[in-house]
């Protein structure tokens, strides 16, 4: 998995246009397309967020993993966030060389100098090459064509560093066999960390190249969207199309037993009340295709912020909002999108021992003694991952490992209600299988299985694992 190179949060955002509420995500080496219904609006509000005209005025932000404010994060932008669009400058003296070295931000004055060395090494000269650029240094920008224009603007971006590279519309400007030549300058800077946000309305050159794409709604992030829902699904999420959703897989609920947890009204601020049952081995999938419904619930199980109204039973037992606290984690777990992320159910810090311990000794009870619960539960860990493994950090493990175990803790720990938050949302397609697998394992150990998630048909239709879709269980449709 990528590391993340920023994230915002409902974030609320001013701009002469008006208010907006976008969440931005992107991670190092990361293409991830945006989509808007209204360019004008939300289009321009959006890109000028990368210009610094889109204000930040409410919501979580950060870079690299820590929090930042509104100031920071206005300065991070600048500071390494570039914008390549059709505009181009119209002087008539301006160089190439002009355009890569004076015409770019810079803290220090001084920092331009070493880079006119820079501009004849063997790196740049290289990446002007592989990029097809091989024009003399001198060349004026009005004489240049339109793609060399934007494969000239790429390599400033790569020469000068900057982490984030904003596209927008290249459809609009480029011929088809040209865009496919950018595209391959664009995946240069991808293998180099480079993340790139591309803007685009053409929906076919999204699909290629986005590993990603965030819908822009009503003015805010509306649906994010994952390659295996590529397709018609976009222009229903945008009210351009109906009639043409992706297939439902509906599946027959296992219904022995009484229910693990029981919602009757439960009603949260500018939600529909929900009423349902969860049942022990049962994997219960519900719908939230906005966001809201899971950001509601992730404030009441992780936050302080409870239901207004209903009735919460877990295991028969009636619960008010201020009373989970003391079942979170024992009781009730909850796998969050990133587990490894600060405020995750890892600690990064630890071995994968000491995380297994710190989740188990309080619950055996203080009359067990530390020693022999260490032993058992190192040797039934070790029926997982080598004992090298568990006796290192998890920082040093892979992040798939890392999503492995952060399952299997929850496996040995078999709470009553295991809560998954969007597991398959920025995940490479080749975890799924992992993840579905694991599901399943904790449903067979007992749990009652609660997924949050904005759909899983696309993943259902390519999943071989029968054992998941007899399990699987509609909450809302």
């Amino acid at each position: 998995m990528k590391e993340e190179l920023i994230r915002i949060e409902h974030g609320y955002f001013h701009s002469e246009s008006g208010q907006y509420q976008f969440d931005v995500s992107i991670a190092h080496g990361e293409c991830i397309g945006v989509y808007v219904d209204e360019h004008l609006t939300s289009g321009t509000a959006y890109l000028d967020i990368f210009k610094g005209k889109t204000v930040f005025t409410d919501g979580r932000a950060f870079c690299c993993g820590q929090r930042i404010g509104a100031t920071g994060l206005e300065r991070w932008i600048r500071q390494n966030a570039i914008v390549v669009d059709k505009s181009r400058f119209a002087s008539k003296e301006l160089t190439m060389r002009d355009f890569v070295l004076a015409l770019v931000r810079t803290n220090h004055l001084r920092q331009r100098f070493p880079s006119t060395e820079r501009l004849t090494s063997l790196a740049a000269t290289d990446m002007l090459h592989r990029m097809g650029l091989n024009l003399p240094w001198s060349t004026r920008l009005i004489d240049l064509s339109m793609l060399d224009y934007y494969r000239l603007s790429i390599f400033r971006a790569w020469f000068n560093g900057y982490k984030l590279l904003v596209l927008d519309r290249l459809t609009e400007t480029l011929r088809r066999q040209d865009l496919a030549k950018l595209m391959d300058c664009v995946q240069l800077l991808l293998r180099h960390g480079t993340a790139v946000f591309l803007f685009d309305m053409d929906e076919t050159f999204m699909f290629r190249y986005a590993s990603r794409i965030d819908v822009i709604r009503d003015r805010r992030t509306f649906f994010r969207l994952y390659p295996e829902e590529y397709g018609p699904r976009l222009f229903e999420l945008l009210g351009w199309e109906g009639g043409r959703g992706v297939k439902r897989f509906e599946h027959t609920a296992m219904t022995e037993g009484a229910p693990v947890l029981s919602v009757r009204g439960l009603r949260f601020p500018a939600l529909p009340p929900m009423t349902f049952d969860i049942r022990r081995g049962e994997i219960a999938f519900l719908r939230d295709e906005n966001y809201n419904t899971g950001r509601r619930l992730h404030e009441c199980f992780l936050g302080d912020r409870g239901w207004t109204s209903g009735f919460f039973r877990l295991n028969g037992r009636l619960y008010q909002p201020g009373d989970l606290g003391r079942v979170i984690g024992s009781e009730i777990g909850i796998q969050i999108e990133r587990p490894d992320r600060p405020g995750g159910v890892l600690f990064d810090n630890m071995t994968a021992l000491d995380n297994l311990c710190t989740s188990l000794i309080p619950k055996a009870g203080q009359h067990i003694i530390r020693k022999k619960i260490v032993s058992s539960i190192l040797s039934e860990a070790l029926r997982w991952f080598p004992k090298e493994m568990l006796l290192q950090p998890l920082s040093s493990w892979s992040y798939p490992e890392r999503l492995r175990f952060s399952y299997y803790r929850w496996y040995l720990l078999n709470p009553r209600l295991l809560i998954c938050f969007f597991p398959f949302a920025g995940q490479e397609s080749t975890h799924h299988k992992m993840i579905i697998d694991l599901l399943v394992l904790c449903a067979q150990r007992g749990m009652a299985v609660w997924i949050i998630s904005s759909g899983i048909d696309a993943i259902c239709e390519k999943t071989d694992n029968e054992e998941f879709l007899r399990r699987l269980h509609y909450l809302n449709k």
